[in-house]
């Protein structure tokens, strides 16, 4: 038995069709799919499902929030172990246009799988946010805003496997970061959804040790990567308390926060006011 989706809206440009969906599935019920085009896919909610995938020969991988199909590569899921509803923003690239934007594509194998069904990148998530929202309330020149969006995300996919299979190891001289490896941190930092980044896992990105990492980050920048994890959360939640509606349960969810008391308490004792406050005298 296959899960059944439902699209709810989508718009199409010359490269690109976005569609916003509702994939339904029982317990026990799987996803085969092959599809001409490549896809990009993110999923606002849940932020975890119990399903895992793979190529139709491979190991399995579990599903990220941010997901990416190779074209014409049958991909399978196991079978569901409960009834589930997953939304997804989808962007269908068309294969021959991005074939020739990506002229060192690589195979596509099961060795790089994970880095295809969950590719945490930040930019990519936030661009497919605008292109769902567009696709569910389409205004003044829809189809181009797409086309500009869907070549920025094409432009982002290809960033991003490119910077993976460069040697991800960082180096320091004079026992300090260079100027490109502090952005490489502070972006793997502001690319983490519903999760707050410790010190081993930022350092292995860098492939580096926990107080290696601590030793050099202070040296160069003056502040601790603790610093730095929660300047970058509060500037993510002033960002969300400004632009969207989300209540605080979801933004400190989505920040990595145990619970909307502790991010208001965070909050207040870096701002000296609340979310709450901060969100009414900015908008006032």
């Amino acid at each position: 038995m296959s899960a059944k989706e439902m699209v709810t809206a989508h718009l199409d440009a010359r490269t690109a069709k976005i569609q916003v969906s509702d994939f339904i599935w029982n317990e026990g019920e799987e996803i085969h799919q092959v599809n001409d085009d490549f896809i990009i896919g993110y999923r606002p909610y849940p932020s975890q499902v119990t399903v895992a995938a793979k190529l139709k020969s491979g190991r399995l991988q579990s599903f990220g929030q941010l997901m990416f199909f190779p074209a014409k590569l049958e991909v399978v899921t196991d079978p569901a172990n409960c009834n589930e509803r997953v939304r997804n923003v989808r962007c269908h690239l068309d294969a021959d246009w991005l074939r020739q934007i990506w002229r060192s594509m690589p195979q596509w194998e099961s060795s790089n799988l994970s880095q295809c069904f969950d590719m945490r990148n930040f930019r990519i998530e936030q661009t497919l946010q605008r292109l769902g929202h567009e696709a569910l309330n389409p205004g003044f020149a829809s189809t181009l805003m797409v086309e500009s969006l869907s070549n920025t995300i094409a432009i982002e996919i290809v960033r991003h496997f490119n910077a993976s299979s460069d040697s991800r190891r960082v180096r320091t001289q004079e026992g300090k970061l260079s100027d490109a490896d502090i952005a490489r941190i502070v972006e793997y930092i502001d690319s983490c959804e519903n999760h707050c980044p410790n010190i081993d896992e930022i350092a292995n990105v860098c492939d580096i040790s926990s107080a290696h990492l601590r030793r050099s980050f202070k040296r160069t920048t003056g502040r601790t990567v603790h610093d730095a994890v929660e300047r970058i959360r509060l500037r993510k939640a002033q960002d969300l308390l400004i632009s969207t509606d989300l209540p605080l349960k979801v933004i400190s969810y989505r920040l990595g926060f145990a619970n909307s008391s502790t991010f208001s308490s965070t909050f207040r004792r870096s701002s000296s006011e609340t979310p709450s406050e901060y969100r009414r005298r900015l908008r006032a």
